[in-house]
């Protein structure tokens, strides 16, 4: 596993290392320095001495003498120059030497391979520093030639050793350690102060750059040092400000148009050069009544209409633009318009964009306008169609006849009759459509409302065999209403009742207060209404029963107005019927009570 040092510990780790190796290397250096120039003032200094001792050797020593007589010399020698003091022969062999006894010294070993012995030969004089075997020491060794008058010739030696010189070496070792490991702690210490004052905005900026990152787009670096972290601090601020614009701009801008593709009652699907789908507003979803999120996924795999898809993929192959009407499978199925276009016009692989318009509505207008046109002609044409009759055959001869005369002159005035009764329910249905005349509300008494319905029908329920029975509440109810507009409904309702119940039938005219309500309701005894029927009751023109329904002289408006009144005074219409038993109808309008000193009447 690699080693993550952090800013900090590398900082702190780089300049120990350099200050470590830089003091180790002077260390070095020094010792070794301080070594070489010691030995050489050792060497400098054994040198004048030895240059003294030759002068005493060349007035004490006698050729001739014995070793005795020699050792004797480099003994007292030994003592004055505090030193090892060695006389030795050309030939190598000792004489005498003031550190080994004497009985000793005739087994020593013959010195003419000792490097400052060939020296001293040869040049006179010669030195070297060699770990002596015989003392077990490192010794500095200074020799030099002596020559007597007889031309005889000795060899005379300094040794002296070395340990005061590594005694001295190994103190100053001591300090030059001492001086590191206090250099190596302050360094650290100065290190860690500069790694601090350099690691510490950069672990700031770190969090905040993390911070950020995790869509905290307030977080600021703030505090900026003098020198390049301060200037990446600001640089870094400065960049979080215009990405902070930035996505102010973007979120502005998507939260505008999602609030305007959530706004629109039109679909909108837009897919990407893919193919897959990138948005899709809530319109879209409850049109093509579609249960998964449609988003990232391609419109074959959500979308099981054939005619938009084959319009997707007609853009997709090439055409600019398709539009296209087809009908869902729902229930009630709805109709729905489709407009695909490109996004761009470079390839045909480019994103699409799918409009689609509801026109259900409109499409039940245009079916409601040629359903009435041909209603209304259909109307028109039977009622003319018998006046034109009747008036040719007056013309071809029977005015001449006075019975037939009156005959068809009344069938003309019946049919007259007929066409004014269906002109003026237009004209009333057309006026409470077209919202131009608004309700004209005034005090409405229901005792009042109830006697004037019933007076109007009672002729007509006489001549049917149809009794009359009304329930009104046992307190005086009186409410805010348009009152020609709501006896036209009243009315129309209980005229239907008579019409459809048959002799020794009932009609039950009722008016009661329910939940801040006025229920007024008709029911009758009659032969009832097929459930299939009961939804489209309300429609224009609309006849359960087409040929009975004519003979009653009925227009096919009188319920279509009856839901219009219901309204324009923000009520409902219902209707209950079971076959064999009955039906009901009511007229629910929203109780307004008549404020005290209320005039005649309110808009």
């Amino acid at each position: 596993m690699k080693l993550r040092l952090s800013f900090q510990g590398r900082i702190l780790g780089g300049c120990l290392v350099v200050v470590v190796c830089t003091l180790i290397f002077v260390a070095v250096l020094m010792e070794r320095s301080l070594g070489s120039q010691m030995v050489q003032q050792v060497r400098s200094t054994m040198q004048h001495e030895i240059l003294t001792v030759r002068e005493v050797v060349r007035d004490r020593w006698r050729p001739g003498e014995g070793i005795q007589a020699g050792d004797k010399l480099a003994d007292r020698l030994g003592r004055i120059v505090g030193a090892r003091v060695t006389l030795i022969t050309p030939a190598g062999k000792v004489l005498g030497d003031s550190q080994v006894p004497r009985g000793e010294v005739p087994e020593m070993a013959n010195h003419s391979d000792r490097p400052e012995i060939i020296a001293a030969l040869k040049d006179g004089e010669g030195s070297s520093v060699r770990y002596s075997s015989t003392l077990g020491l490192d010794l500095m060794y200074v020799a030099t030639r002596l020559e007597t008058p007889e031309g005889r010739k000795l060899i005379l030696r300094l040794a002296l050793p070395l340990s005061q010189v590594e005694k001295t070496i190994g103190q100053t070792r001591n300090l030059v350690l001492g001086a590191i490991f206090l250099g190596v702690l302050l360094s650290i210490g100065v290190a860690y102060l500069v790694a601090r004052s350099l690691s510490k905005p950069v672990q700031q900026l770190t969090r905040t750059a993390a911070s950020i990152a995790e869509g905290d787009l307030s977080r600021r670096f703030t505090r900026y040092p003098s020198h390049e972290i301060g200037d990446l601090g600001r640089a870094f601020d400065q960049m979080a400000d215009h990405l902070q614009r930035t996505i102010d701009d973007i979120t502005t801008s998507r939260d505008l148009l999602e609030a305007i593709l959530r706004g629109m009652v039109e679909g909108v699907l837009v897919t990407d050069p893919q193919g897959y789908v990138l948005v899709a507003n809530r319109a879209l979803k409850k049109m093509l009544d579609l249960e998964s999120v449609p988003v990232g996924r391609l419109p074959s795999e959500i979308i099981r209409n054939a005619d938009l898809l084959e319009a997707l993929d007609e853009v997709r192959a090439g055409r600019e633009y398709v539009s296209r009407e087809f009908s869902t499978l729902g229930d009630p199925p709805s109709h729905l318009e489709a407009h695909v276009v490109r996004m761009t016009g470079d390839t045909a692989g480019a994103g699409l964009v799918c409009v689609l318009h509801d026109i259900t509505e409109r499409k039940r207008l245009e079916k409601t306008r040629r359903d009435f046109v041909a209603n209304v002609s259909h109307e028109l044409r039977t009622p003319l169609t018998a006046v034109r009759g009747a008036a040719e055959t007056l013309i071809d001869g029977a005015l001449d006849s006075p019975q037939y005369a009156r005959h068809f002159a009344e069938l003309i005035l019946r049919q007259n009759r007929r066409l004014e009764r269906l002109v003026q329910d237009l004209m009333e249905l057309a006026s409470l459509e077209s919202g131009q005349s608004p309700p004209r509300r005034r005090r409405i008494e229901a005792l009042e409302l109830a006697d004037s319905v019933m007076e109007a029908v009672l002729d007509l329920a006489e001549a049917r065999g149809v009794e009359l029975g009304r329930s009104l509440p046992r307190e005086p109810l009186v409410f805010q209403a348009d009152a020609r507009q709501v006896e036209q409904a009243m009315l129309n309702l209980v005229d239907n009742a008579i019409k459809y119940t048959g002799q020794g039938g009932k009609v039950t005219l009722s008016i009661a207060v329910e939940d801040r309500e006025v229920v007024l309701s008709v029911s009758d005894t009659g032969p009832g209404i097929p459930a299939e029927h009961l939804p489209r009751l309300f429609e224009r023109f609309y006849r359960v029963d087409t040929n009975r329904s004519r003979e009653m002289g009925g227009t096919g408006l009188g319920l279509a107005i009856v839901k219009h009144v219901a309204l324009v005074h923000q009520g409902r219409v219902d209707v209950e019927s079971v076959p064999g038993q009955g039906s009901t109808f009511r007229l629910v309008l929203p109780l307004v009570e008549p404020p005290s000193g209320e005039g005649e009447e309110t808009a």
